[in-house]
């Protein structure tokens, strides 16, 4: 049975419960099709969000190994890459 008819034979049987009853499972229905959608749209919101929350993750890695190995500033990264550079340090 199909909504409609299933609803034609409950104001038959019953009478006007059967409608207010009728009205309330259309109303439910429609909701839950509604937070169904919300929920898939959000889901796909936070699905993209993960993916820029990675990608800024890895970008911030890369800024700190940079910072870390003090390849930050251009001026001290020329001094570091030359090959000299850790004996004149060891000798002062």
């Amino acid at each position: 049975m199909n909504d409609t008819a299933l609803i034609i034979e409950l104001v038959k049987n019953i009478g006007f419960p059967a409608v207010i009853f009728a009205i309330w499972y259309i109303y439910h229905k429609s909701q839950v099709k509604t937070f169904e959608d919300i929920i898939k749209r959000n889901f796909d919101v936070l699905k993209d969000l993960l993916e820029t929350n990675q990608y800024h993750t890895a970008l911030l890695s890369k800024i700190e190994s940079k910072i870390d190995m003090n390849l930050w500033c251009p001026v001290l990264r020329n001094e570091i890459l030359k090959p000299d550079y850790r004996y004149k340090n060891e000798v002062k």
